[in-house]
């Protein structure tokens, strides 16, 4: 047998071999784990299923007392549901109330987005944010106290 006819076939097996192992893989859909499947939250089907919070920080621009709503923003107007669990403090971390929203202050915390495209608070913190006050002034890391050089 000539060696380059036989190496021309093994050559061709294991392609083929290679080939048959890997086109299944992308071929088949992906299927998770069913240990991932049941931790995440992603993994529900629910369409009730509750989206993590995300920040923001605006400007309120009107507050509407009777259905507990204040719109913020200045390009892009947001609504924003104050519900009765809604965690409300001032800027000193004190509790707040909705009352206390009024037009022009400066509110942040966090929200879920609804499906009408409006948002829910989770947590809103109403003013500016409270300077952290020093308790002992800390000698700064960056200035090391220079070394004398003995001759």
């Amino acid at each position: 047998m000539n060696s380059t006819t036989f190496s021309s076939q093994l050559y061709a097996i294991v392609v083929a071999v290679c080939l048959s192992l890997a086109l299944p893989a992308f071929g088949a859909p992906a299927k998770p784990h069913a240990s991932k499947a049941a931790s995440s939250p992603a993994a529900s089907a629910t369409p009730e299923a509750k989206a993590r919070p995300f920040p923001f920080r605006s400007t309120v621009i009107s507050v509407d007392k009777g259905t507990r709503t204040f719109r913020m923003g200045k390009k892009n107007v947001h609504q924003v549901h104050v519900m009765p669990e809604t965690k409300v403090l001032k800027g000193d971390e004190t509790p707040a109330t909705f009352e206390e929203i009024v037009e022009g202050i400066e509110v942040r915390g966090a929200v879920n987005k609804r499906a009408d495209g409006d948002y829910e608070a989770v947590t809103i913190k109403i003013g500016p944010k409270a300077e952290a006050s020093p308790a002992a002034p800390s000698p700064s890391p960056s200035k090391s106290p220079a070394k004398s050089k003995k001759p």
